[in-house]
């Protein structure tokens, strides 16, 4: 088994190969908000919950290192928009893949966000380090967002989730469009795990039954996990509601 095999099944979990993700990479955009203020604290709920990956930054990981066992998937954002910069329009690289290696990381994760500008430079650099992760059997996360007025519409998801597998991307992070029928063109276009950034509920939608819902809903699109932050650790139990999504993600 390869160093990509390996990190990847730590990232992917059980017979179905599915992830149930938190993404505590938050704070340089949104500054440190209600939930993640306290880093050791909320991974220490998440995990108890049964979450099998994480997405941090690397200062985020310094703080809870000890805290995560070595079954952990441990992705790294090595891309981040500042958000008190007046240049907070796209992603910036913010560490590289030695950080990655000395960190012990099973992934590194890029984003492109489309339609704001600078989408060249940053991809230019997701793919110099696509080339670079190769070498040493680093996956790669790229999450590719469509422009703002197409965020949840099928046919772009798919463009841009193709787009991130053209560069050599080994997984997916992305939007789900809101019908599993129609994200399955997204799926069929990739063939790559995707995993399915947290989004909105649905109009009207109990928020943890919005959340189940969509778990169940990526799950029959065939999507491979789902990666849910703010919706996870600004809720009133952390540890209860990861339980609950686990359940949903495994079910079968």
């Amino acid at each position: 088994m390869s160093g990509k095999e390996r990190r990847m099944q730590r990232i992917f979990i059980g017979p179905q190969r599915r992830c149930l993700m938190t993404p505590l990479d938050h704070a340089p955009w949104l500054g440190p908000l209600q939930g993640i203020h306290q880093p050791k604290e909320i991974v220490q709920k998440v995990l108890a919950g049964g979450t099998n990956a994480l997405l941090v930054t690397p200062g985020f990981l310094k703080q809870v290192a000890s805290l995560v066992s070595p079954e952990i998937g441990t992705v790294l954002r090595v891309s981040i928009v500042a958000g008190p910069s007046a240049e907070a329009i796209q992603e910036t690289p913010a560490a590289t893949l030695e950080t990655a290696l000395r960190m012990d990381v099973d992934a590194v994760a890029v984003s492109i966000f489309f339609g704001r500008g600078g989408e060249s430079g940053i991809m230019r650099w997701m793919s110099e380090l696509i080339e670079s992760a190769y070498k040493y059997d680093m996956p790669v996360l790229a999450e590719m967002m469509p422009a703002a007025d197409k965020f949840y519409q099928a046919d772009a998801i798919a463009h841009v989730a193709r787009l991130g597998m053209e560069l050599g991307a080994d997984i997916i992070k992305t939007n789900y469009c809101g019908d599993p029928v129609a994200f399955r063109q997204v799926v069929d276009a990739v063939r790559l795990p995707i995993i399915i950034a947290g989004g909105e509920n649905k109009k009207g939608e109990d928020k943890v039954e919005g959340t189940i819902n969509l778990i169940k809903e990526i799950v029959a699109g065939g999507a491979s996990g789902v990666a849910i932050g703010r919706k996870v650790w600004q809720d009133d139990d952390p540890e209860a509601l990861v339980r609950k999504m686990k359940e949903a993600l495994f079910l079968e």
